[in-house]
């Protein structure tokens, strides 16, 4: 298992001095589904660089250095109330050296499509530290390595996460005698408490729940259907991993993507699948493929085929019509395309000023949302109306929470530091304490009075043992609990 760890001494630092300039903000990364009322639910990003320059003291010496502790926050908007908030939060955070530290977000999910259940990836990685931590709604956590995953599903007859480890990072298995096998994908039950607690890391985990090739996508009508590759060849299991067979060989070499996250866009009940390369590269736009999977029958069975749709594009979105599972929404840079034939003929529908940056088609109806750079759009009967504008440069976007919050600590693991985030709504009393896994209080944080917003402290173990440890917050009534682990 690799996993680096890098401590910085902080005998002699004052706090950063920063001083800011101004870049464009933009919206991306539309998302949505509908909720069990059949109101839709969207998810966007918006993206607030803030390069700027940091100075700091260490001894009689002051050194300046350049910056971009930028925000690319996750929003969600209830169309139905029409009200958006921060619920996923992705940024980066100075450390006392002007060390710019991540704390990003590359796959989430939201387990039987509940906003109150969401399940998220977040991955730091800084220096010669870093990790990426698994967190659930119910605030389970576990670490996967040094990198985000491939793929993050749920499959709801099990309840379990489908999590598939990044390409060429982790072996995920290993024997007593030190030879290694290779498992890319594995489960999480998510009523199983005790198996988050007993397993600190995935190399310990049961043959059982794990699967041998690398896990894309799971079939929305059939969830024991998985998609995804083995040995660069693209596979289809029908028995929930445990078998799988190839259709289409050398499937990721073909399209030189072996180092990019795939999205599978699956269409239910017919035999055509997509799926969405996304490589994004934030402050230069978001650029992206789509492939088309097909199957043909023949006179002694059937077979598959691929394609590129809108081939010598770039920036490409899609949004499956799921009550019409043939009609596709499709965009290029600033136009939207509509074929209702899975792509083998398109139309253009709809041209903005600002690139396109995601769809989403709202099932049995006539609405499409599109997110440009600059504005969240309805299309009604063919009518663009924008619902939400990005916010201009120079403003500042609230800050103060709307709720009492406790983040997961970074790095995790960590050694001797580490840094916990807690978020109050207003200024209250506070404790943060620690204790071991038996309730025994091994350190008071914060007993205090402390401001409303984003509140930081850095918790020091060095006198501490390695192990696995909880940290309690107990604000304005709330009282949330998270894990960490200490490695020395």
């Amino acid at each position: 298992m690799r996993l680096l760890l890098f401590t910085i001494s902080l005998m002699f630092f004052s706090f950063p001095l920063i001083a800011q300039e101004t870049n464009p903000n933009f919206f991306h990364d539309l998302r949505g589904f509908e909720d069990s009322t059949g109101t839709t639910q969207l998810f966007y990003r918006l993206y607030e660089p803030k390069n700027s320059t940091c100075s700091y003291q260490e001894g009689d010496q002051t050194y300046t250095t350049k910056i971009n502790p930028y925000k690319n926050h996750i929003y969600h908007l209830d169309t139905e109330l029409n009200s958006d908030s921060v619920i996923l939060r992705d940024y980066v955070q100075l450390s006392g050296f002007c060390q710019e530290i991540p704390y990003n977000i590359e796959s989430f999910i939201f387990v039987d499509n509940k906003v109150t259940k969401p399940v998220a990836m977040y991955e730091s990685v800084y220096g010669l530290s870093g990790s990426a931590t698994l967190e659930t709604y119910d605030e389970n956590t576990f670490q996967i390595g040094i990198a985000n995953p491939l793929g993050l599903n749920y499959q709801k007859n099990t309840n379990s996460l489908i999590v598939t480890s990044p390409s060429d990072e982790v072996v995920i298995k290993s024997l007593p005698d030190n030879e290694a096998i290779l498992k890319k994908t594995y489960r999480f039950p998510l009523d199983q408490d005790s198996l988050w607690i007993e397993k600190g890391y995935y190399d310990n985990y049961p043959d059982s729940l794990l699967i041998d090739f690398s896990v894309l996508g799971i079939v929305d009508y059939d969830d024991e259907i998985f998609i995804g590759f083995k040995d660069s060849s693209l596979v289809l299991s029908y028995d929930s991993g445990d078998t799988s067979e190839v259709i289409i060989d050398n499937f990721f070499e073909k399209y030189s993507m072996l180092d990019v996250s795939f999205e599978p866009l699956i269409i239910p009940p017919s035999s055509v699948f997509y799926l969405r390369n996304r490589a994004n590269y934030i402050g230069n736009g978001i650029t992206s493929d789509i492939i088309r999977v097909k199957r043909f029958g023949i006179f002694d069975g059937y077979v598959w085929e691929d394609d590129e749709l809108l081939e010598n594009s770039e920036n490409k979105r899609i949004s499956i019509d799921y009550s019409n599972p043939d009609h596709l929404y499709l965009s290029d840079t600033t136009k939207v395309f509509f074929s209702e034939d899975f792509g083998e003929t398109m139309q253009e529908i709809l041209e903005f000023e600002e690139e396109v940056t995601g769809l989403y088609k709202k099932p049995n109806s006539n609405i499409l949302y599109v997110l440009t750079k600059t504005d969240l759009y309805k299309v009604e009967n063919g009518q663009p109306t924008s619902i939400k504008q990005v916010p201009v440069s120079n403003e500042d976007t609230p800050e103060i929470p709307n709720a009492v919050s406790l983040k997961q600590n970074y790095p995790n693991p960590f050694n001797p530091t580490t840094t916990i985030e807690f978020e109050l709504d207003k200024s209250t009393f506070t404790k943060l304490t620690v204790f071991d896994v038996l309730g025994r209080k091994v350190r008071e944080l914060v007993n205090e009075t402390r401001p409303a917003g984003i509140n930081t402290i850095e918790f020091n173990a060095t006198n501490l043992a390695s192990g696995v440890y909880l940290y309690r917050l107990e604000a304005n009534g709330v009282v949330q609990t998270r894990r960490l682990t200490l490695i020395k």
